[in-house]
């Protein structure tokens, strides 16, 4: 869900926040408190935000760090680079009160209710400009940074407008509009979402000095979002909230602030609500300092890899090829994408009467790279080109390789029916991010690689035994029948007996 002009996208927060100890300086509404931006060119700040959620069949929190730099500072106006990223978790409620965390990942339609007012992902703010007055009334926007359920966007939680007036109370409203978004489809960048309907809107945030404690002054803060569209119980659509925000006069900048919203959606047969608890503070200089060296190493880290990416495509051709094979590792060997993925695809094609553990080397080289653009097709021509002389590199690149090329490495390892790369495979069932991948190249090799699967038993490990159970139900023989039995009769641990029992039974319906 998104609005209309720049002035909505910044007034989307009330802050709630408790002052240090002592007892501060209450304010009456005639009392002047100046307040601005004092932002300086080049000052950076950065604060750490968490967006808590509590959906009705789950939990999502959004938190992450957002980055402003100062690019240009005038007496009147500042322009301001803003960076950052929120990361999303979600915990599924359960009725016994266990959750279920589940990682970040892409938003994508679903049942629920809220699920139409959220037409943006999550998380990603590109580095975009903000031009603001001393007062942070925003003048020009570049890019964009829109969170879901109505919150706005991630640049402006810590720019509220102050009063240029020096008042200690002030206010704003303003008309916008929200897109409820169908839930049918996800967005794309050359696909946008579709829009089932356009609801007007009237937005309305108050603003009240509370008290004032040296260089901290707290702001009370009240905010309405709410639909012109009515329906029986009330809006269509409303957010409220209210709060706190901690305001350092000297600095010119926000220091701390939470907020307290309710987000409802109603229609004529059901009414939906949701708390959103949003908190933010400034870093300290130390933590600024700590934050900015690891984005240093993570640059320094993503150098490194782009560098072994281009080390990588510019390899040797090998002599004493066909003039033909010759022609398409040197299309390889060049930068350009579609031409190094041709190449690629002419070698998966291909069928070489001998292969040549040159050509796997420069594969096994490419997929050592970690470019992800060329995994998926790198891994396949493996698994053509492949020869037991490649044995140990490919072990070697099991661990590292991405999801992308997993099985088709795997494949390419299982084929040459050694017992080294057997091995190789089948210890993947201990590793919980590749053992179903693993078992289901196990599982299509099959009973070559029994004991090799039965050397991974391990009764005290249950995603372990759950995953080689799981193999040896489909591959499993009479040997697996004996040393299952074996396990068995020296183990007290009931969820091995458990699946023991009835992967013996799967088996010996199989075998007999």
């Amino acid at each position: 869900m998104h609005s209309n002009t720049f002035r909505e996208l910044r007034r989307c927060f009330g802050l709630v926040l408790f002052l240090t100890a002592g007892l501060p300086a209450l304010l009456s509404a005639a009392d002047p408190v100046a307040l601005k931006y004092q932002w300086k060119q080049g000052q950076e700040l950065a604060y750490r935000i968490e967006i808590e959620v509590d959906l009705e069949d789950s939990t999502e929190l959004l938190s992450g760090i957002e980055q402003y730099r100062v690019t240009e500072a005038t007496d009147h106006s500042l322009t301001i680079r803003c960076t950052g990223s929120l990361n999303s978790i979600r915990n599924i409620k359960h009725k016994q009160g266990r959750r279920l965390i589940i990682p970040p990942a892409p938003r994508m339609p679903h049942s629920n209710p809220f699920a139409g007012l959220t037409g943006s992902m999550a998380g990603v703010m590109n580095p975009h400009e903000i031009v603001m007055n001393r007062f942070g009334e925003i003048e020009t926007i570049k890019g964009s940074s829109l969170l879901p359920y109505l919150i706005g966007h991630l640049s402006q939680i810590n720019l509220i407008p102050l009063s240029p007036a020096g008042k200690a109370e002030w206010s704003e409203q303003d008309k916008a509009k929200i897109s409820v978004i169908s839930s049918d489809r996800m967005a794309l960048p050359f696909r946008g979402p579709n829009v089932e309907k356009t609801l007007e809107a009237k937005k309305s945030t108050e603003y009240v000095i509370e008290a004032e404690q040296g260089n901290l002054v707290t702001i009370k803060v009240q905010h309405s979002y709410r639909t012109i569209a009515m329906v029986e119980d009330g809006p269509e659509v409303e957010l409220t909230g209210s709060g706190q925000i901690q305001f350092d006069k000297q600095q010119g900048a926000v220091k701390e602030l939470k907020l307290n919203y309710k987000m409802v959606r109603r229609s004529e047969s059901s009414t939906h609500r949701i708390p959103i608890t949003i908190t933010s503070h400034q870093l300290t200089a130390e933590e600024l300092a700590q934050q900015q060296a690891a984005q240093a190493e993570l640059r320094k880290k993503h150098e490194a890899e782009m560098q072994k990416r281009e080390a990588a495509a510019k390899f040797e051709v090998p002599k004493n090829l066909d003039a033909e094979l010759t022609g398409i590792l040197q299309d390889l060997s060049t930068t350009n994408l579609l031409q190094r993925k041709a190449a690629l695809k002419k070698l998966i094609q291909a069928k070489p009467t001998k292969k040549n553990p040159e050509v796997a080397r420069i594969l096994i080289g490419l997929l050592e790279s970690k470019d992800i653009t060329i995994v998926k097709d790198a891994s396949e021509a493996l698994v053509v080109w492949s020869t037991k002389e490649n044995i140990p590199a490919m072990i070697q690149l099991l661990p590292e390789v991405n999801i992308l090329g997993q099985e088709n490495v795997m494949q390419a390892i299982l084929q040459l029916q050694t017992d080294e790369g057997t091995e190789a495979v089948a210890g993947l069932l201990c590793d919980r991010s590749r053992a179903h991948q693993a078992g289901n190249q196990l599982i299509k090799y099959g009973s070559d690689a029994e004991d090799a699967v039965l050397e991974q038993l391990a009764p005290e490990d249950f995603l372990t035994t759950v995953n080689v159970m799981r193999v040896l139900k489909e591959i499993g023989t009479e040997k697996s029948l004996k040393k299952i039995d074996e396990v068995t009769r020296t183990t007290k641990n009931k969820s091995f007996r458990f699946q023991a029992a009835s992967t013996v039974r799967a088996i010996e319906a199989r075998v007999k």
